[in-house]
């Protein structure tokens, strides 16, 4: 059984109880840690965070009001609580904790190094994509088609390229199987052709491939196919 740390691993864990997730009701940042979960057959309960939702378990589910609790180690979202109190804020260490644990960071310490480059290369884009919903209603439409014809294709191109060049790694991004990052990858994939973004990826069959091979991995399929998964994140027209 993979480890989470030195004191501590996932088999004594669900012995005791759940992990909970305290996230908002939605994919957002929370999305790809769960897509980690799900390839790990982790079993975890999520605390759901909306205005006026009622409270879980003895703790309040409005936003400002689990912020005055003191949970939230700095007043933001997520937070991954595991059964022993140990508490974890910031989505990419939550992230980097689960997929470390689970064999999903790559296999050596360079496997690792690229796995954070692919990550900051989905963050990158998706900073990209977040131009729509900055932008003032009047310029969207512009935002969009420049987007479309030209900042995406050239990301993918760049992502495209390094598909190719590994070698090894049956279509993967790193190493000889999946990782964290192909998992990022495949969210950040769903999220343009959600928001009509993909004849981008469309244009390369190694992208179109991994997000095939995500998706049919049996616990991920279990997972986009289950109802409790939250619905799409759309951009503003």
């Amino acid at each position: 059984m993979a480890r989470l740390d030195g004191a501590s691993s996932w088999g004594t864990l669900h012995a005791m109880a759940k992990p909970t997730l305290i996230y908002f009701a939605s994919r957002g940042r929370a999305e790809i840690i769960r897509l980690v979960l799900a390839d790990a057959g982790v079993e975890y309960e999520e605390h759901l965070v909306g205005k006026g939702t009622p409270p879980k378990k003895g703790r309040p589910t409005d936003f400002e009001e689990l912020k005055a609790t003191g949970l939230l180690p700095f007043e933001a979202l997520p937070v991954w609580e595991e059964p022993d109190g140990f508490r974890l804020a910031q989505s990419h260490a939550i992230l980097g904790h689960l997929a470390r644990g689970h064999g999903l960071y790559g296999a050596t310490a360079r496997e690792t190094a690229l796995c954070d480059q692919m990550l900051g290369v989905v963050d990158d884009v998706r900073g990209e994509l977040r131009k729509v919903a900055a932008a003032e209603a009047s310029k969207r439409p512009a935002v969009r088609e420049e987007l479309a014809a030209r900042g995406l294709p050239r990301w993918m191109g760049y992502i495209d390229r390094v598909l190719a060049g590994n070698g090894g790694g049956e279509g993967f991004s790193v190493g000889a199987g999946p990782t964290v990052a192909d998992l990022a990858l495949y969210f950040l994939l769903e999220v343009m052709r959600d928001n009509e973004f993909g004849a981008a990826i469309d244009r390369h069959p190694r992208l179109v491939g991994l997000t095939s091979r995500i998706a049919a991995r049996p616990r991920i399929a279990a997972y986009l196919a289950s109802p409790a998964r939250h619905p799409p994140l759309l951009l503003p027209r």
